[in-house]
């Protein structure tokens, strides 16, 4: 069984190409890591397999020899209703060819067919995988919390700086899959990011390069999200868990901002599947964030239930955090009371309403200061994450 193939794709307005992709994110079996436009890109793209079709702008014998001689193979799919196209392929050279009416099933049979046993020649990947174990003392905290703008991000900005200055290596990941953000949010770089070290870890790279610092006395860093939400349709099942898992073996502490947890996303391809809310349910804890209202609420009690469905309860932890006091002690008091029966939890953090977020926020930094720092640093530390 050979690992699932490398593919670039040549673009084309055929409806074969997003199928095949859509597929590819869905069910596995092949890798899609581009679509290129021009014969340079074509050349210059590390991959085992080219696919083209008969009306690639950019396709002649010169390429398919360039491309065969870096040791990849050509697929060539043809429209069945135009004999000429299918002749232009042959005329090509490419190794293998495929009715562009074929369902995706057999379009990823003759991708790994073609591709063999043979892997990428990637100058920056390993000749063997990594074997480190994960470390005993990791720990994945996810975060999330109902639409309507509740300050998850805000919090798990904050767990994760905290976390930072107890000398545990800690990493913020930005998986929200509808609105990435950390990146404007703490002014990094787009790039490199999410997909990224994603693309990294199938290759066998070292995923730990793309990752940012955020401080220069601290051991934190972060990976900042997609740039944009349809990156995730790119993104196939079960690849956030081997990333997760990677950064695991070299990170004791990851801080996972997972928006509010989709069923699906719409991309470019129809609906995907959530990708944090699978990442949700495997956390080792889960952190709620809400608003003292009586909606942000009634949200949060049916994320919960949706979350935590499926998920042992003796594997998980879970934590809430009222956030955004005010001072109105009765609003507070109807808040804890009511999360406590809907969510059948013992303790609800609350952290307090702090205009130096906002302000911070204007400025693409964190707030380092404040009632609201003090406040989350209360929350990591009731919940044990500091000190194991």
């Amino acid at each position: 069984m050979i690992e699932d193939p490398f593919v670039v794709l040549a673009a084309t307005p055929r409806a074969w190409a997003s199928t095949l992709h859509a597929h590819a994110a869905d069910h596995g079996g092949i890798v899609v890591r581009a679509t290129v436009l021009t014969d340079p890109d074509a050349r210059r793209e590390q991959c085992d397999v080219l696919v083209v079709d008969d009306i690639t702008s950019f396709l002649t014998p010169a390429l398919v020899a360039a491309v065969h001689e870096a040791g990849r193979a050509v697929l060539g799919v043809f429209d069945p209703d135009d004999p000429q196209g299918k002749g232009d392929l042959v005329d090509a050279g490419v190794d293998a060819l495929v009715s562009a009416e074929a369902d995706p099933d057999e379009l990823v049979g003759a991708i790994r067919g073609l591709a063999g046993n043979r892997r990428i020649a990637d100058p920056e990947a390993p000749a063997t995988p990594i074997a480190t174990p994960v470390r005993r003392d990791a720990m994945t905290i996810g975060v999330t919390g109902p639409t309507g703008g509740v300050g998850v991000t805000e919090i798990a900005i904050e767990i994760a700086a905290v976390l930072g200055t107890t000398g545990r290596h800690t990493v913020l990941m930005d998986l929200d899959e509808l609105g990435p953000c950390h990146a404007q949010r703490l002014a990094l770089a787009l790039q490199p990011n999410l997909l990224g070290a994603i693309d990294a870890t199938r290759r066998r790279a070292d995923v730990t390069l793309g990752l940012h610092r955020l401080s220069r006395r601290h051991p934190l860093q972060a990976l900042p999200g997609m740039t944009t939400g349809q990156d995730w349709t790119h993104v196939p099942r079960g690849a956030v868990a081997e990333l997760t898992a990677d950064l695991q073996r070299q990170r004791s502490r990851l801080v996972m901002d997972l928006g509010h947890c989709p069923e699906v996303v719409e991309g470019a391809g129809g609906p995907r599947f959530g990708h944090a809310l699978g990442t949700a349910r495997a956390c080792t804890d889960l952190v709620l964030v809400t608003a003292p209202t009586p909606i942000a609420i009634a949200r949060t009690i049916e994320l919960f239930s949706r979350v935590h469905h499926g998920t042992p309860q003796d594997r998980q932890r879970v934590h809430v955090v009222l956030n955004r006091v005010g001072k109105d002690r009765w609003a507070i008091e109807e808040a804890i009371a009511e999360l406590r029966r809907g969510l059948a939890v013992d303790v609800v953090h609350t952290v307090p309403e702090d205009r130096r977020v906002a302000r911070a926020a204007w400025q693409g930094e964190r707030a380092d200061r404040g009632r609201f720092c003090t406040a989350v640093a209360r929350v990591v530390a009731g919940c044990g994450w500091a000190s194991t």
